[in-house]
């Protein structure tokens, strides 16, 4: 008898907003093979490449901005740093 051992898949905290709400389109057929072609040659399930590709839109249009800000810390340095 084989004992499989398994492995905890620890994968990291994703910080920011969660993504909770779903967009929705119908496409025909051939819309579909190609985006889901373009998502695999990134290496990207399909999912992640149709948010990819709305983002940049959205930069495009200047609806989003296109530097992201890095959080404050809120660290304090001692006097000799």
């Amino acid at each position: 008898m084989s004992q499989h051992v398994m492995k905890e898949n620890k994968m990291p905290r994703k910080t920011g907003t969660p993504k909770t709400v779903l967009l929705a389109t119908r496409v025909t057929p051939r819309i579909r093979d190609v985006v889901f072609q373009m998502a695999n040659r990134e290496g990207l399930n399909v999912s992640e490449w149709l948010r990819n590709l709305i983002i940049m839109e959205l930069k495009r249009n200047e609806a989003l901005p296109s530097v992201i800000r890095a959080p404050r810390l809120g660290m304090e340095l001692e006097d000799d740093e």
